[in-house]
């Protein structure tokens, strides 16, 4: 979506957008690209204890700075001037509707992005981003706003599991097999851990889910001789008709 970037903002609306498991898998994305995150709970005024949904955050996200905004009232949007302080990049991910763009005519100063009124029955912003646009903002950084991901998915790893869940791989270190599979070995710390409710089952599954969608994709990339040898006959054969029907027509 973006490159040379410093930050990436993780945009959720304590609304219906809020969403832990959702926020699991873009910090997983964000860290298989080697960049760094930062979350952003908007809507702060909507919810009756932002601080709670802030606190559930944090017991996930490690390390992860978490802001708690209202744009409504600008509560917390100082917080993020560091970020678009001179010579900064920062990209913005994040559902529609979370309010990444009214984020930045805040930040701005000014409407520089179009954005959707919140609805008054929900609570629940409106989709209207659908481009990709570099915005210069006066305190001399650049934000990168996204339209809204539907979905989050992973073509490789490159670590950002790891990074995203610590405390899981933590826990594996002290399994009785270096090769646990975390599924139903004797002597499993993960297993005892969400026996025991130390670790959440909710972040488990999330943690197995993103773990075997990587291992899925890992296997599509390697390619067996059969299928390579096939593939050039393939080719060979398109290659060996274009030919032919190119003769056919210098002929006439």
């Amino acid at each position: 979506m973006a490159a040379n970037l410093d930050t990436v903002l993780i945009v959720c609306g304590l609304d219906q957008d809020f969403n832990p498991a959702r926020i699991e898998r873009y910090l997983t994305l964000i860290y298989n690209c080697g960049l760094r995150p930062a979350i952003v709970l908007t809507k702060a005024d909507l919810h009756p204890a932002p601080a709670d949904c802030g606190v559930e955050i944090e017991a996930m996200a490690f390390d992860v700075p978490i802001h708690l905004i209202s744009a409504a009232d600008q509560t917390g949007l100082a917080e993020l001037e560091p970020y678009i302080a001179p010579g900064n990049t920062i990209a913005l991910i994040g559902s529609s509707g979370a309010g990444k763009s009214t984020l930045v005519n805040r930040l701005a100063g000014k409407e520089v992005r179009l954005a959707g009124a919140v609805s008054q029955s929900d609570g629940k912003g409106i989709h209207t981003t659908t481009s990709r646009d570099m915005v210069f903002m006066p305190q001399g950084g650049m934000i990168i706003d996204n339209p809204g991901i539907r979905e989050v998915a992973f073509l490789d790893d490159q670590g950002g599991v790891d990074a995203a869940f610590p405390d899981i791989e933590l826990l594996a270190k002290d399994c009785r097999f270096s090769d646990c599979s975390h599924a139903h070995e004797p002597g499993c710390r993960v297993l005892s851990a969400v026996d025991s409710g130390e670790l959440k089952p909710e972040r488990f599954a999330s943690w197995r889910k993103m773990k075997r969608e990587l291992e899925y994709a890992a296997q599509r990339q390697i390619k067996n001789p059969e299928r390579i040898e096939k593939e050039r006959w393939k080719g060979v054969a398109t290659l060996v008709r274009s030919i032919k029907k190119n003769r056919k027509l210098g002929g006439k």
